[in-house]
């Protein structure tokens, strides 16, 4: 018995130190400005192995940096409704983009319309070709807030939209518990070279039958910013007055299985097509509390891994797991911040559980107008600010 306690003291010395080790490594990082002076930049992006890094800046530009250099390769800002929430909102390059050249963009016009439009990149000009633009998915907007805009390419090729309520208060339009609609949901949808036009709608989305066959899940309020990692999904959804909150679900390989993962412990996950369609709870519930419906607890619902309370805050951030070779001490974490207090934070999710939170404020400072994270084709990360700063996360040497 004695030894045994000897055993579990040193396992657990062990664990504490070496959890110190990497810690006092992370304490070596900072973030170097590599662009600013942009135009309300929201996001970037860039393909896999490629050295330069899309920016989308919200009038309607984007932008590419590349060796030390920013120069434009789309302007659509006539066509942008750059106002509030509303504007460029983001972008996805194909998985194929280094050889067929295919990029999305995602913004809103005049006419609270949310566009996915789809442009080819000309390598003579070296920027997209203007004249090549089709519109593949259009999505009527309530309000001119909670619009998403997020898009990114997941396992197999998919394309993934996210976006929000239709905005307003406590699910003002009734849309957030609406699976036959595509607000407040993320839409998943094939396109690309030898697609039907103008998109494909996967044969395993589980509400064929619906008005939106599209919608893949269902139940946000406005997920502002979501990104894969491998299988997994992580999706920021933006809290009201109560919560700010990040949920994880699984896209599993088989085209007829994808099920999500963290559902209640109350309904345990199952391959029913209920659960399958992942239902994240909003209004019924906010990050992980009942808002309007008491009972919400026995619902077959994707409760989040973490939350935070918007009164530390005001808006999450969601961001990536951090996957590059120059840090390899953070490799599995998963840094997401929040546009108010521009603090960054990471943590690490693993079988199920939150492993290793913390909080980079007294490391890395505040980004002020955090307005998205992203990773370069190398996978090193980078934080966006809405005031026109571009910063990389990098050792401090």
């Amino acid at each position: 018995m004695i030894k045994n306690k000897i055993l579990f003291l040193i396992l657990i010395l062990s664990a504490v130190f070496n959890a110190s080790v990497v810690f006092s490594q992370n304490d070596n990082l900072k973030l170097t400005a590599i662009a600013k002076d942009l135009s309300a930049p929201l996001f970037a992006t860039a393909a896999k192995n490629d050295a330069r890094l899309f920016i989308v800046q919200q009038h309607g530009v984007i932008s590419v940096f590349e060796n030390g250099k920013i120069y434009d390769v789309l302007d659509i800002s006539e066509q942008v409704t750059y106002a509030g929430e509303a504007g460029m909102l983001g972008l996805a390059l194909h998985p194929d983009f280094l050889s067929n050249g295919l990029a999305y963009v995602s913004y809103t016009t005049g006419r609270l319309l949310s566009v996915i439009e789809e442009y080819r990149f000309d390598k003579v000009s070296n920027s997209f070709d203007i004249d090549s633009a089709r519109e593949v998915y259009t999505l009527k907007q309530p309000a001119g807030n909670h619009n998403g805009g997020m898009v990114a390419f997941g396992p197999k090729g998919y394309l993934y939209i996210g976006f929000g309520d239709g905005g307003g208060s406590n699910d003002t339009y009734k849309h957030g518990q609406n699976f036959d609609t595509a607000l407040g949901t993320i839409v998943r949808i094939l396109v690309g070279d030898g697609v039907k036009q103008p998109y494909e709608i996967p044969f395993s989305n589980p509400n064929m039958s619906s008005a939106a066959p599209e919608a893949w899940v269902y139940g946000l309020r406005n997920p502002w910013r979501f990104s894969f990692d491998g299988n997994l999904l992580y999706i920021a959804d933006v809290g009201q007055k109560g919560q700010e909150e990040i949920s994880v679900i699984e896209v599993v390989a088989a085209s007829s299985d994808d099920k999500p993962i963290g559902a209640t412990s109350i309904a345990p996950s199952s391959l029913s097509s209920s659960s399958r369609s992942a239902n994240f709870g909003w209004p019924l519930a906010e990050g992980d509390q009942c808002l309007f419906d008491k009972k919400c607890k026995e619902k077959d619902l994707i409760w989040p891994i973490k939350t935070y309370p918007t009164s530390e805050g005001c808006s999450i951030t969601g961001g990536y797991v951090y996957r590059g070779k120059a840090l390899p001490e953070l490799n599995g974490h998963y840094f997401y911040g929040d546009f108010c207090s521009g603090k960054i934070f990471s943590l690490k999710y693993e079988n199920g559980n939150v492993l290793q939170e913390k909080n980079w404020s007294d490391i890395l400072g505040e980004v002020s107008s955090l307005s998205s994270f992203a990773v370069d084709g190398f996978g090193e990360l980078y934080i966006i600010s809405l005031g026109g700063t571009i910063y990389k996360l990098e050792r401090n040497k």
